[in-house]
């Protein structure tokens, strides 16, 4: 096979896994997958690099074209090959979650779980610093020894609650300054 059909054969490869990428949604997929002196094209398709260095090479063999031509237009096209192959490296990278992004993950998980758990003790408490306030508010009416014995012991019940509330509070805003 001469260096055209390597080459053609090669590109009808890169073709087949671009349109199988471009078929795909994938995290991080760029807009424009490749620098303005590699390709002219702009597309987030990469069908459309593939095409161009198709293009690229069937331009090469134009007899029209001065050897110097047809130098840079080998050596456009060689970049062009490399930077295909290396973008679809990258794509293999792209669809693997890293270690970093799974622990990531993770602790979003765990700061979602903790946080959500802040929330609801902080509710659970603050109902309970309600149900004590009607609960004074009772003991208050009667003024027997007993009922104020209650309330003295309800008060102090409240101010340990609010102290609950407080270290609660404090708890979720050192989570949510910490992320």
């Amino acid at each position: 096979m001469d260096l055209q059909g390597t080459l053609s054969h090669q590109l009808q490869q890169l073709r087949q896994q671009a349109e199988s990428i471009d078929r795909q949604q994938l995290p991080g997929k760029p807009q424009n997958w490749f620098d303005s002196t590699v390709f002219s094209c702009r597309s987030p398709h990469l069908t459309d690099y593939v095409a161009e260095a198709q293009r690229n090479l069937t331009h090469l063999h134009d007899a029209k074209l001065s050897m110097a031509a047809k130098q840079r237009l080998a050596q456009r096209l060689s970049e062009q090959t490399a930077a295909l192959t290396q973008a679809f490296r990258n794509v293999d990278v792209r669809r693997k979650p890293t270690s970093k992004g799974r622990k990531v993950a993770a602790l979003v998980q765990q700061f979602n779980a903790g946080s959500q758990q802040l929330y609801q003790q902080l509710s659970d408490t603050q109902e309970f610093e309600r149900r004590l306030s009607d609960m004074i508010s009772l003991a208050a009416r009667d003024n027997s020894a007993e009922a104020i014995q209650r309330g003295l012991a309800l008060h102090a019940r409240l101010g340990r609650c609010r102290k609950a509330l407080f270290d609660i509070e404090q708890q979720i805003q050192e989570l949510e300054r910490r992320n």
